[in-house]
């Protein structure tokens, strides 16, 4: 039987985004599959240091920050994880052997060494060792195709975000913390060459051989999806959103993520289209988006949701008519549009990152090269019942021959078998 031992900084029941959600899926679908997988995470308070159940066994040993989202505890997260990591590597690798090592976070990939007789796997489903600015987007007007320390400094100056933290004045001007992230930038990227790679998109995969990352294997791992429905909590926004066609944005509030752009041309749609915008998510933005729909006059056609949790999404996508997703930047790829393809929606996306996985233009939606050209697609998706319903179709079809968790599980594992063999 295969050994896998998966190493990530977090895992459910603690979950901070979509990348624990993956993480628990993909190691019970191992699991599920007969294989004898590990998972080496970070101990939270409260939570169980071992547990096993028949091929799972889940190890919280690791040292880490309480939350990815505040910066003194990501100082932490730099300073305990890596070397916990390595701690409990080489405490764990006394006891047993594994086939192969996979590595879920791009720090991890730093306390790796290579041993002989193990392969090690690194799943890329960030830029965080690609980008010294962790998210690809140079200047933020456009995706990065390579870095250098000129460029990279040109990059920060002209820069609000640094990954998806405000890049605050003393990080932009600070020549010590410039030389700081951009040495560990290059750290972090000299680490993957001992990796083989799953891609998290296509596009990260091109940029990946492009840029000459890794000297193994290179190959796709999609987010794996398992849908969890319970509709109770909003059975009254069913209510308000009867009899309209609702048009959905999940996802966070900031400016990056160009939910701004959402609500100024969708407010250049026809305002007797019978139509709503569902706005799902929080963030930094909310304030200032709320204040905008309602300086455009659209306040009682936009819905703000607020952050739901995770097991209510679908029934958000239970609401929805229509898909929108206007990232500005180069997103890897998102796991809404994922949960787009499986519950059989029309996708309207801009082209940008991982998008172009998820959304075929004018086969499952529409994918947007330019702004000028969103409000009469909108309308076109608003008024055209059929095409909506063709295009949800091709969306599940997609999903079904692409991403579905069985394909998506199998040609994990027969990744392993080829980094093995």
């Amino acid at each position: 039987m295969m050994k896998v031992l998966i190493i990530t900084e977090s895992y459910p029941p603690k979950i901070f985004g979509g990348g624990e959600i993956s993480a628990r899926n993909l190691a019970e679908s191992l699991a599920q599959k007969k294989i004898n997988t590990t998972v080496l995470t970070s101990y939270f308070s409260g939570l169980q240091r071992t547990e096993k159940k028949d091929n799972l066994r889940i190890l919280r040993l690791l040292k880490t920050g309480s939350s990815p989202r505040k910066l003194s505890e990501n100082i932490k997260r730099e300073a305990f994880f890596p070397r916990s990591v390595k701690k409990e590597l080489n405490e764990l690798l006394k006891k047993e052997n594994f086939d192969i090592i996979h590595c879920l976070n791009n720090t991890s990939t730093l306390a790796v060494p290579e041993y002989e007789g193990i392969s090690l796997a690194a799943t890329i489903n960030s830029y965080v060792n690609l980008c010294p600015k962790a998210n690809l987007f140079y200047k933020e007007e456009k995706a990065c195709t390579g870095c250098s320390p000129l460029k990279f400094v040109v990059c920060m100056m002209n820069s609000e975000y640094i990954g998806k933290q405000k890049l605050n004045f003393y990080l932009k001007y600070n020549p010590l913390l410039l030389i700081y992230i951009y040495a560990r930038y290059i750290q972090r990227k000299n680490s993957l060459k001992k990796f083989n790679l799953l891609c998290r998109s296509t596009f990260i995969s091109e940029f990946v051989i492009k840029n000459n990352i890794s000297e193994k294997k290179i190959g796709l791992e999609y987010n794996l999806f398992d849908p969890n429905i319970n509709i109770s909590k909003f059975s009254r926004l069913k209510k308000r959103l009867n009899n309209q066609i609702v048009i959905t944005y999940i996802g966070s509030l900031e400016k990056i993520k160009g939910v701004d752009v959402l609500i100024r041309l969708y407010s250049k749609v026809d305002k007797k289209s019978n139509s709503k915008l569902l706005i799902v998510g929080d963030g930094s933005k909310k304030d200032s988006l709320i204040r905008l729909a309602e300086n455009l006059g659209i306040k009682h056609r936009v819905i703000f949701t607020g952050r739901i949790e995770y097991e209510f999404i679908p029934y958000m996508f239970d609401q929805t008519d229509i898909l929108a997703f206007f990232s500005k930047w180069p997103e890897p790829f998102s796991r809404v549009l994922m949960e787009g393809l499986y519950f059989g929606k029309p996708i309207i996306a801009t082209n940008k990152g991982g998008n172009s996985d998820a959304v075929i233009d004018n086969k499952n939606g529409f994918l947007i090269d330019s702004e000028k050209t969103i409000p009469e697609k909108l309308k076109v998706l608003i008024h055209n019942k059929k095409l909506r319903i063709k295009f949800g179709k091709e969306s599940k079809k997609l999903y079904e021959n692409k991403f579905k968790k069985e394909k998506v599980i199998q040609d994990v594992i027969d990744f392993y078998k080829e980094i093995t063999s």
